[in-house]
């Protein structure tokens, strides 16, 4: 079985440099930035820099809403939001979420459609990094809100 490189295919990369709106999750807190916040650049950048060179797998996670929800309320997450419903394999999404932990050399990515993390999952491969840049980003933003 091959992988593909995920910036290979522009949709990929496409969905991530188009969201509109990015919303950070630490610790059962959590704060929305919009495309034009430095917060939302800063991330944006680390993201594409952590996936650089990762391969998209065959994902055989899948998403249970009530798990997720439970799982967020702890680490630290980034959700990227569309402005209008996108898909990707078959598998349609209005938002994309990821949890970010240092030492990670791949993850799920979660899907969320009409408000709901249900379903089948995206996976990449690191391709032998890890998520302490990405990590190390996301630590360096204050919010100061529970907006959950």
């Amino acid at each position: 079985m091959s992988t593909v490189n995920f910036l290979q295919d522009y949709r990929l990369y496409d969905f991530f440099t188009n969201s509109n709106r990015i919303t950070l999750y630490k610790n059962g807190k959590n704060q929305t930035y919009e495309k034009s916040s430095p917060e939302y650049t800063a991330i944006l950048d680390s993201f594409l820099e952590t996936i650089r060179d990762s391969n998209e797998m065959p994902a055989f996670g899948v998403s249970l809403h009530d798990l997720t929800m439970k799982s967020m309320e702890q680490g630290t997450w980034i959700k990227f939001e569309f402005p209008e419903q996108m898909e990707h394999s078959e598998m349609p999404f209005d938002a994309l979420l990821v949890n970010v932990v240092a030492d990670w050399q791949g993850f799920n990515i979660i899907r969320e459609l009409d408000g709901e993390y249900t379903g089948r999952c995206y996976y990449l491969d690191l391709n032998h990094g890890t998520m302490q840049e990405l990590y190390d980003t996301c630590e360096n933003i204050k919010i100061g809100k529970n907006n959950a």
